[in-house]
């Protein structure tokens, strides 16, 4: 039987500016799971469309992780027919990652979303109470390469105050100011920004089960490279590779390994292996 070959594409990640983090991994937020939001509060796929969001701009703001756009993440849920309200296994995560090139996903779940009332004053058409808002959000962390959690993070906000009975929410939209100013936006704004701080100690940590490969480029056909690694080393169509050049250097011992971007196996094809070809 033949072994398989690979033929990938070349995905440069260099040009960012001198001195600034590279972004370690490349993450993408998947829907939050929303079993939590009872049907009083605001739209339930629009809660759900709008916590994934915040998570994700503000995610973005990390110079230590790169975050796939948002567009781009709702055309592929699209393509893939994936709404925001329906739980998804890590086996089907994965693939979507794999769809978006990302190396870890984040499956967030709303633990908790609730608005406790007690009595309360009219102003106007509207009623106020004193009433406790909570929100605890949680995020599995999953590698999208074998679909292995690698670790959760928590978050929780409360506030208490005066704030709008909760018939009063009909009609209102997440991105209304009218619902940020409320005790329910503002306790979900602290646990997305809780939940967020505690990626930074989590990814840090992170390390997914990668083994370095060596192979030789065989062929360049434009922008697509053909290298002499494939199945037999347990590659698969989607996987994505940290790529470096190794280097001899006049004065040193050892080679060394230069960074010099990814790489994305979109193909795979029946070719056989020249001998020796995953030697260095």
């Amino acid at each position: 039987m033949k072994p398989k070959l690979l033929v990938l594409c070349l995905v440069i990640l260099l040009g960012a500016a001198q001195g600034s983090a590279f972004a370690k991994f490349t993450a993408a937020v998947l829907p939050f799971e929303g079993t939590e939001i009872r049907d009083w509060y605001l739209d339930r796929d629009q809660m759900i469309k709008g916590i994934t969001e915040s998570l994700t701009d503000r995610l973005s703001e990390c110079d230590w992780l790169k975050v796939i756009e948002r567009t781009r993440m709702e055309q592929i849920l699209t393509e893939q027919h994936f709404g925001y309200s329906g739980r998804v296994d890590t086996f089907t995560a994965a693939e979507i990652g794999r769809l978006l090139g990302a190396d870890v996903l984040v499956l967030g779940t709303v633990n908790v979303l609730e608005q406790k009332e007690g009595g309360g004053v009219k102003a106007g058409l509207v009623i106020l109470r004193g009433s406790t808002a909570r929100v605890e959000l949680s995020a599995r962390l999953v590698d999208v390469n074998t679909g292995v959690i690698l670790g959760s993070v928590q978050g929780s906000g409360t506030e208490t105050g005066l704030s709008f009975a909760v018939e009063d929410f009909y009609g209102i939209s997440f991105s209304s100011q009218a619902f940020k100013d409320s005790l329910l936006g503002k306790a979900l704004a602290e646990a997305v920004e809780d939940l967020a701080a505690s990626f930074d100690d989590a990814f840090r940590n992170l390390e997914l089960d990668t083994e370095p490969l060596v192979g030789n480029i065989l062929a360049v056909v434009g922008d697509k490279y053909v290298l002499n690694l494939g199945a037999v080393h347990n590659v698969k169509r989607g996987d994505r590779f940290a790529v470096s050049q190794v280097v001899r250097v006049a004065g040193l011992t050892k080679p060394v390994e230069v960074p010099v971007g990814t790489l994305r196996a979109i193909s795979v094809e029946e070719e056989a292996f020249p001998n020796g070809a995953n030697r260095p």
